[in-house]
């Protein structure tokens, strides 16, 4: 039998589920299929919105989470999380990578309540209203004046 080479990364890189020694609820609770709804906000007070999926897994022996979102025509980014015992209790880091707008971001992520917050300086991501079947994320990038501005929402819910 011959494997691609993609088959091989993605057999080497994604994992059935977490390593037996590992918490990876925090975000594993996300893992399967979503759809969401992305809504842009643009300096200029307009704003789109855009159909697209999310895929969360396990990942690198079981020992990270990832996750792939897609906005057709528009990005393809993964995130790649994993807990972090030694930045504190309940930290995770997460590095996200989008090559269709050209970005990569890192982040500290933890639970702020009932919420799950990822802190990259000045661009915070927060997961919120989790829910069994639906969550809302949002992106704010800090502004020069140190407040917030809303820069995209998601509401998703999983894929039937």
């Amino acid at each position: 039998m011959v494997i691609r080479p993609s088959a091989a990364v993605a057999a080497a890189f994604l994992a059935d589920g977490p390593a037996d020694d590992v918490d990876l609820g925090l975000f594993g609770q996300f893992a399967g299929s979503w759809v969401l709804d992305c809504t842009e906000y643009e300096l200029d007070g307009s704003t789109s919105v855009r159909r697209g999926e999310w895929h969360f897994g396990y990942a690198l022996g079981g020992r990270a989470t990832t996750d792939v979102w897609i906005l057709p025509g528009v990005e393809h980014g993964v995130s790649v999380r994993f807990p972090d015992p030694a930045a504190g209790p309940g930290v995770w880091r997460s590095t996200w990578v989008g090559p269709g707008r050209r970005r990569a971001h890192t982040f500290l992520a933890a639970r702020a309540g009932d919420e799950i917050v990822l802190d990259g300086g000045d661009l915070r991501w927060t997961f919120s209203d989790i829910e069994t079947g639906t969550f809302r994320w949002r992106n704010e990038a800090r502004r020069p004046d140190g407040t917030w501005r809303l820069q995209q929402t998601f509401e998703v819910w999983r894929q039937a």
